[in-house]
Formats: structure tokens, C-alpha cells, sequence
């Protein structure tokens, strides 16, 4: 993030950011625990492991559609 976009990023958005950008090396199966983990994760990274698995998520799950569909998809093909 550059700092012009810090300036203009609340607080609660730069931390999201940072959850992104912490749990973009995490393997699939670390991001669905993640996602899964209510009692142990803040919701702001669970969704940040969503998003992640969104994005690395196969073409054969997300079938090339707008990403709530694909948020969608990816929800019920890992049990999240």
C-alpha cells in the first residue's frame, strides 16, 4: 500500500490489508481452517482467508463468474 492510499485507508481497512497480505502464503487447507475457526479468528481475517481462497480457487469451483458468485462457490465446495 502506498502511503497516499495509507492516508486514505481507515484504520480497520489498513488491518484488513494486513490480514490479506499475512495469509497470502498460507496453503488451502491452512485458509479453510482459518475460514472455519469461529472461536479462534477475528472476522476480519476469516475473511481475509476467504478472499484468499476465492482467489486461489480452481477454475473447475469458481466457473468464471463475478466474485459474490465465486465467494459463493468456494463456500460450499470447502464446507465453510
Amino acid at each position: 500500500m502506498t502511503p497516499a492510499q495509507r492516508v486514505l485507508a481507515s484504520p480497520r481497512r489498513q488491518r484488513f490489508f494486513g490480514h490479506i497480505r499475512a495469509t497470502d502464503v498460507l496453503p488451502v487447507f491452512h485458509l479453510v481452517r482459518v475460514a472455519q475457526a469461529k472461536d479462534q479468528y477475528s472476522p476480519l481475517m476469516r475473511l481475509a482467508a476467504l478472499r484468499n481462497l476465492v482467489a486461489s480457487a480452481p477454475l473447475e469451483v469458481t466457473k468464471g463468474r463475478c466474485y459474490l458468485e465465486r465467494r459463493r462457490l468456494v463456500r460450499a465446495h470447502y464446507g465453510i
